[in-house]
């Protein structure tokens, strides 16, 4: 007790301290977001009613690597955004290689493409070739892949090779 009547100020002082430091957080937090929190804000909401396995994910995959001009295909889920990159062998058009992506859409349930986006992105095993890759996309409004600018081979990229 005699301790606490002869430090009576410095006590004061330590709780006031701790008082505003306690204030200056909670301003803080008030004033600023948490990015750790909420990196998509509340864009997510309601993620939880379409849920979306890895299994699904895996079994899409192994259906585009059933076809013989697929070399690679490997999908993941960011977001809202389900993407997809798929890989062609080399002697693949590029006609072709939109026909085996929009596939993509049928593999989906119409539940599982009302909510998510879908990206994909064709590329093939020679990455020389500047006719790929190509980027596709998909939102949850439409019901098509639309598909980035087609690029035609040039001759002299062609006399190159």
């Amino acid at each position: 007790m005699k301790l606490i009547k002869n430090n009576k100020v410095t006590i004061f002082v330590i709780i006031l301290f701790l008082v505003m430091v306690l204030g200056v957080i909670e301003i803080k937090n008030y004033l600023m977001p948490d990015d750790a929190k909420a990196v998509y804000g509340d864009r997510l909401d309601g993620i939880e009613e379409h849920p979306l396995s890895d299994s699904t994910l895996k079994g899409i995959e192994d259906k585009l690597k059933e076809n013989d001009k697929v070399t690679d295909a490997k999908g993941w889920i960011k977001g809202k955004i389900i993407k997809y990159i798929i890989t062609y062998s080399d002697n693949t058009s590029v006609a072709d290689a939109k026909k085996v992506a929009n596939g993509l859409v049928d593999m989906f349930e119409n539940d599982e493409l009302g909510y998510y986006d879908l990206e994909v992105t064709l590329k093939k095993d020679n990455k020389e070739l500047n006719n790929f890759p190509i980027a596709g996309y998909k939102s949850p409004e439409t019901k098509t892949i639309v598909y980035s600018k087609d690029r035609e081979i040039t001759k002299e990229e062609e006399n190159e090779e």
